[in-house]
């Protein structure tokens, strides 16, 4: 697993710095990650290769809560992404080698994105409350680098960046159209193909 290290961390910092400006409040309590930290260049979550970003979004809950952990009940009090109904994905409050530190390794048990959306949720300490991303369903697995930095975290003094110190993995369930629905819709799109196709004879 190829990361950013030393230099790079600071490098990122500098980006950030630049991109702060950029980040605007999304609901009450929550607030937009950077734009570069869903992008391919500076992504927190990418895929195995650390390519290319694997979420769509970010957003991090205010004001900073050391005590707040990762559990359900807290993801759907912050109400992260517009939603409440997150539920246990099996991968509640990890704190392996793989999912604490500065650097490490994510995946989605039994993963299903045609039935399900995902988000994983990282937590810290001091200064920083917890950080939502949700995946953009190319990848179901990957690697990760705290979200925890300074900017856009007040982080104590001295401090650069901040360990992880567990994530969660959650989903919720998506609508799926019921059969009749899909027939209903089928129909009258086949009803509208002819229509049209009866107009265009009609005028020729």
């Amino acid at each position: 697993m190829t990361k950013r290290r030393g230099t790079g961390l600071y490098f990122l910092a500098a980006a950030l710095s630049a991109t702060l400006l950029a980040t605007k409040p999304a609901a009450a309590g929550l607030v937009d990650c950077p734009p570069m930290y869903t992008s391919d260049f500076g992504a927190q979550v990418e895929n195995l290769a650390g390519t290319q970003s694997a979420a769509s979004a970010c957003q991090y809950l205010t004001p900073a809560d050391p005590a707040n952990v990762a559990n359900i009940v807290n993801i759907n009090a912050a109400g992260f992404f517009g939603l409440t109904d997150w539920q246990d994905n099996g991968q509640t409050l990890l704190a392996d080698a793989a999912s604490t530190g500065q650097f490490g390794t994510w995946s989605v048990s039994n993963v299903n994105f045609t039935l399900f959306d995902y988000i994983i949720v990282f937590k810290d300490g001091p200064g920083t409350n917890l950080t939502a991303f949700l995946l953009n369903e190319l990848f179901s697995e990957g690697v990760w680098t705290t979200p925890f930095f300074n900017p856009p975290f007040d982080l104590p003094a001295g401090k650069f960046s901040e360990d992880v110190a567990h994530l969660t993995v959650a989903r919720r369930a998506v609508a799926v159209p019921e059969p009749a629905s899909l027939a209903l819709f089928g129909t009258g799109m086949m009803g509208l193909g002819l229509l049209l196709r009866r107009r265009r004879q009609i005028a020729a």
